[in-house]
């Protein structure tokens, strides 16, 4: 991309906006306000990191005690070269053991995750920047919420363009992994409910409370394909497809991304939750959320749980 979105930048705070409900009720002498309901859980505070860095900041900070790089992609790719310094990260080292017939990609239990942190040397106060191998950012996106889901979402950023803008610029690269990490602490604070249930999103399609957005490609969403075992998509579900959210591994300007959310209605005035085939592309979807400062969960078991079920699906026609 030829020119810098306003999210491009290392020291932009895109801190979430809480949202508060105020009930009142009166009386003949008094009127009484109930207490502001809680923030959302991916409300980032005041002074949380920025969602996104440029390789700039990356390559100003790598050195620095408290910041660790995790490059995401397949051993692969890692070993084929990664930005000089940065940790291998697979999938599978933070998701449930796959089981046949079971629901692939599901959130690992606290005890595999802590013990993945720690072993990437993520401290409780470890500064973490996750780093996309290539133009698709949904694994990427998946680490980012994990750790958000540990309750170290405010000390997490994505670089922007991600290793091949690195590589690009002909930045330090390495083939090799480094030395072990530093023996750290690690404190998991889960936050649960970042995760919608397939009850919650059941109970949305009818009462109309949260919005439901499908992450997937346009034609999965029409029922062309893609299903696990039906096709077809969520009832009241709109469709923000992942590849409409960026260019060549960087995220589109703020401008663009709320323009794709007014398209499909999808305003403030309602909760979002996102979903996918499995878990992996929501998150997308779920970052794009809350770098807008919208409340947003995501559905993990996604329409794999969802129409391998009895719940209902709108189909393609016969």
């Amino acid at each position: 991309m030829s020119s810098l979105s306003p999210f491009r930048g290392a020291h932009v705070l895109l801190a979430g906006t809480a949202l508060f409900a105020l009930s009142a009720c009166s009386s003949a002498t008094s009127q009484t306000s109930a207490p502001a309901s809680s923030p959302a859980p991916n409300t980032r505070g005041a002074n949380a990191a920025p969602m996104l860095v440029d390789t700039k900041w990356v390559a100003e900070h790598i050195g620095d005690r408290d910041v660790v790089v995790l490059h995401v992609g397949t051993k692969a790719q890692y070993d084929s070269g990664h930005v000089a310094g940065s940790r291998h990260v697979s999938l599978d080292e933070i998701a449930l053991p796959q089981v046949q017939g079971g629901l692939s990609l599901q959130m690992a239990g606290t005890e595999q995750l802590t013990a993945w942190a720690v072993r990437n040397g993520i401290g409780d106060r470890t500064r973490v920047v996750v780093v996309p191998h290539d133009f698709n950012l949904q694994s990427a996106t998946r680490v980012f919420f994990t750790l958000a889901y540990l309750g170290a979402g405010d000390r997490v950023s994505l670089m922007d363009g991600g290793y091949q803008a690195w590589k690009g610029e002909q930045r330090a690269m390495n083939t090799s992994a480094p030395a072990a990490a530093p023996a750290v602490t690690f404190t998991p604070r889960v936050r649960a409910d970042l995760i919608a249930l397939a009850s919650q999103v059941e109970a949305a399609t009818q009462d109309k409370s949260r919005y439901i957005v499908d992450a997937r490609l346009t034609r999965f969403y029409n029922g062309d394909g893609g299903g696990y075992p039906r096709p077809g998509h969520i009832p009241t579900a709109v469709n923000i497809p992942i590849s409409s959210v960026s260019v060549n591994g960087f995220m589109r300007p703020r401008a663009e991304l709320e323009a794709l959310f007014a398209a499909q209605q999808v305003d403030r005035s309602k909760p979002v939750i996102t979903y996918c085939h499995i878990g992996q592309q929501a998150t997308l979807l779920w970052f794009v959320a809350t770098l807008l400062e919208r409340d947003a969960r995501m559905y993990d078991g996604s329409f794999q749980e969802w129409s391998g079920s009895t719940r209902p699906i709108i189909a393609p026609a016969k």
